[in-house]
């Protein structure tokens, strides 16, 4: 899909993430509890300051953004690459937070364009990437699939059986 660009987080971008964090569509899946703007901050800022090796991301339709996404190699991550069982490789985690924009094919053109234009560009040592959805979360994982990835096996992240999906370069 054209007109999909993307460019880092911002602390004036909290907000934003605020509302889209509280939005149900997120909230089932991404976000379980409430947040507030405080929590936003305290949970994104040290990516966006750079003081994690985190990148965080938005995807702009037009201009407009509309979701959120973030990418970070597992070898940086120990406990998390073992809980997912993968050491190398780089992980992505995504959600379309405006909900104007659900449904209209954008969540598998950005998480296409962002595999190919800044997860594996900005990781070019690495050669799969890989990303988790709840097996209840059905749209997601059809959007992941119509974007590449496919589906490896499952683990647990916490409590909850989480299905596996990879992508090569």
């Amino acid at each position: 899909m054209e007109n999909i660009s993307f460019r880092p987080v911002s602390e004036q971008d909290f907000p934003m993430l605020t509302r889209w964090l509280a939005e149900p569509h997120v909230r089932r899946f991404y976000q379980k509890t409430p947040v507030t703007l405080a929590g936003v901050a305290a949970e994104y800022g040290p990516a966006v300051g750079g003081e994690e090796p985190t990148r965080c991301h938005l995807a702009l339709h037009a201009g407009a953004p509309f979701a959120y996404l973030q990418c970070y190699r597992n070898a940086d991550y120990p406990e998390w690459a073992a809980v997912m069982g993968a050491a190398e490789g780089v992980s992505i985690d995504l959600y379309i937070g405006d909900p104007v924009f659900l449904h209209r094919g954008l969540g598998r053109a950005a998480l296409a364009g962002y595999l190919s234009q800044v997860a594996f560009g900005r990781h070019a040592d690495e050669l799969r990437a890989y990303i988790g959805h709840d097996p209840a979360n059905t749209a997601a994982l059809r959007c992941s699939e119509a974007a590449g990835f496919r589906r490896l096996r499952t683990f647990i992240e916490d409590a909850i059986e989480m299905v596996l999906l990879a992508a090569d370069r």
